[in-house]
């Protein structure tokens, strides 16, 4: 068993393969929810390794694992560094994604896309690898998604089985090039309220990549209390339904910092408010941080580790009452 979970190589194999929890053309699916489980995992399985509990099955797995981190990062635009994240070095963690890429030749070309580009030509907007499509209505249509020789993410909208013909729009992540095209479409089918409801989303979705590249970063002391205010008036602003969606999610994720941070500091939630000059954050609202934290608990971090996340929650105190004197 692991020392992290408890969980065996037996039941990791049945419940950790990538393909049970991440929806990569689904951006609404949350991705931090598919990170954290991605993270979680991996190290869960990488701990059984180095205490010899590896059969080669699960030796595989965790170096599928370790590929769909990097394309996980280069996907949702998140920042990762094997050894800062998930505790081995580049190298050995390089050696376990070429193994992988070995017997998965579609995930050898998108690694190769992304890496050397020795299949495509190098550097070409035009060169496209097609990531896969879905299926449209009103008018029936397939929306196809690839990622060009420049690493750019983009779509092609058009009648199911025909040449598709590819928008020139480039994307950074996937979902700006899912925004871009569910508005494509909408203007397609002259849905006007549809399509002003995909841009705006597309433009808040821009505010919020710079928050989405930081999603490992550990910042939980003045920072993260800066970042919680900032946050808060961006999601506050929102109009879309994504955009209030991605926000919530941001602010819930910047709150279980803050309260994980007054857990380790051995403080409340309002001594971390007062000791950063935040004195006119009422006390409703430390008890609304750790309502954040806890739905960000419930929702993003792995089930695997959620019983010891839910513990640090309950240690932590909103607020000590005034005594009467």
């Amino acid at each position: 068993m692991s020392e992290t979970t408890g969980c065996t190589p037996e039941w990791h194999l049945e419940h950790s393969r990538p393909a049970t929890f991440l929806h990569y053309l689904d951006p609404c699916q949350s991705p931090a929810a598919q990170a954290n489980r991605l993270v979680t995992r991996f190290r869960d399985i990488q701990a059984l390794c180095d205490e010899g509990e590896n059969p080669p099955d699960l030796m595989r797995l965790r170096n599928e694992l370790a590929f769909h981190l990097l394309k996980m990062s280069r996907w949702w635009g998140l920042h990762f560094c094997p050894r800062g994240l998930v505790g081995v070095r580049n190298p050995l963690f390089m050696t376990y994604v070429k193994a992988h890429i070995e017997r998965a030749i579609d995930d050898e070309s998108l690694f190769d896309l992304l890496t050397v580009q020795r299949h495509m030509h190098a550097g070409d907007g035009g060169h496209i690898l097609v990531l896969g499509q879905e299926t449209a209505t009103e008018p029936a249509a397939s929306i196809i998604y690839g990622i060009d020789g420049q690493r750019g993410f983009r779509f092609a909208i058009g009648p199911a089985g025909a040449e598709p013909i590819w928008n020139g729009r480039t994307c950074p992540d996937f979902a700006s090039a899912w925004l871009a095209a569910r508005a494509a479409h909408a203007r397609m089918g002259d849905c006007h309220a549809t399509m002003r409801e995909y841009e705006t989303a597309h433009q808040e979705h821009i505010r919020a990549r710079g928050w989405h590249r930081r999603h490992f970063h550990r910042q939980y002391d003045h920072p993260a209390m800066d970042m919680y205010v900032q946050a808060s008036a961006q999601l506050h602003a929102c109009r879309s339904e994504f955009g209030r969606r991605e926000f919530e999610e941001i602010l819930n994720s910047i709150a279980f910092g803050i309260t994980r941070a007054a857990f380790c500091r051995r403080m409340t939630i309002a001594d971390m408010l007062q000791e950063n000059d935040m004195q006119d954050m009422t006390l409703r609202q430390a008890n609304i941080i750790k309502r954040r934290a806890r739905t960000y608990v419930t929702n993003c971090i792995d089930p695997i580790a959620r019983p010891e996340m839910d513990i640090l929650l309950d240690r932590v105190i909103s607020y000590l009452p005034r005594r009467c004197t």
